[in-house]
């Protein structure tokens, strides 16, 4: 016996605090990521910081980073403002889209950020090697690679197996079915689930923290080696700029500590995890400008251009207003 679209949505309703927390906590989470992602692209464009390897990985991060939160844009109009998509697009082929890319997005922004401390490792282990290892195009390298591993880990969620589950139903919306396949249901709430773990918390965190082990040694042993008084002097600045990276690096690992949701029944506790989750997707602009001297100085020039070109559109539009003014005015006056 099939069930109708309204004896579904009378079966199943957000409760009053899951409404909330979509209108609410998603603007706010929209608001902050959307302007910190797309600030974080122009700092990075720059021509001083994309000729890095690590500038570039951040304009990446923070692409994927946006494609993360325009997939959450949906759940935030189906979910806050009961928006019926279904059954007016195709549900479950949106479905499987959507959490593919949410997945994607989520494991290559982790790993994006072991790839960046990779890179701070590398120039402070093989400093003079380090301008032919950490290149823009080697960074891209490992990207691509990063990506071609997590598009064939998350494929499966772009099977039939994945799909339409309940219809206006904050975590429940999308998801395995258990009567159509119920091993996969299984693998995907059990197995699945664990992986996720691994690839989007416990393993980036284990690397971000063994290279940040070992880019503080490197920096004590070198230190230690330093001699002369006009090498402390050297070392002391270098020193000083080192701990500045090092600072953003160990804050940026504690970005991607967020709490992985398991398979509980409360939908207002998948609601609140799964919000606290798409914060992680909206803060890295702003804990980079917070901790990095280069990249808020890189900011602020770039505001200041964009200002100083703002302010000769006006001074150019008012020039041109004054002189067709002043055209006008002028063969009157000679009559």
């Amino acid at each position: 016996m099939s069930t109708s679209l309204e004896e579904y949505y009378s079966l199943y309703t957000n409760p009053l605090t899951v409404i909330r927390f979509y209108q609410i906590g998603y603007t706010f989470t929209f608001i902050l990521g959307f302007l910190g992602n797309t600030a974080s692209l122009l700092t990075f464009s720059r021509p001083t910081l994309r000729k890095v390897s690590t500038g570039c990985l951040f304009i990446i991060l923070a692409i994927f980073d946006t494609l993360y939160l325009l997939m959450c844009v949906f759940d935030y109009l189906e979910f806050g403002f009961k928006v019926p998509f279904y059954p007016h697009i195709a549900y479950s082929e949106f479905c499987r889209f959507r959490y593919f890319v949410m997945n994607v997005s989520q494991v290559a922004s982790a790993w994006i950020l072991v790839i960046i401390a990779i890179d701070r490792w590398i120039r402070t282990q093989f400093p003079f090697k380090s301008g032919s290892i950490c290149t823009p195009k080697n960074a891209l390298i490992a990207v691509i690679i990063l990506l071609v591993i997590d598009i064939g880990l998350n494929s499966h969620m772009l099977t039939p197996m994945f799909g339409i589950d309940i219809p206006g139903l904050a975590y429940g919306s999308c998801g395995p079915n258990y009567f159509t396949d119920k091993p996969y249901f299984l693998f995907y709430y059990i197995q699945w689930s664990m992986i996720q773990i691994f690839t989007t918390c416990v393993g980036p965190v284990s690397f971000m923290l063994m290279t940040l082990v070992a880019i503080f040694i490197n920096i004590y042993l070198r230190k230690r080696a330093i001699i002369q008084p006009t090498q402390t002097i050297h070392g002391n600045q270098n020193m000083i700029r080192q701990k500045q990276m090092h600072k953003q690096m160990l804050i940026l690992m504690f970005a991607i500590v967020y709490i992985q949701p398991v398979l509980i029944d409360i939908t207002i506790i998948w609601t609140a995890l799964g919000w606290v989750q798409s914060l992680n997707y909206a803060i890295n602009f702003y804990i980079h400008c917070l901790t990095s001297t280069l990249f808020r100085t890189e900011f602020k020039l770039l505001m200041k251009n964009i200002f100083r070109k703002n302010q000769m559109k006006v001074t150019i539009i008012g020039n041109l207003k004054h002189n067709t003014h002043a055209q006008i005015i002028n063969p009157l006056a000679k009559k």
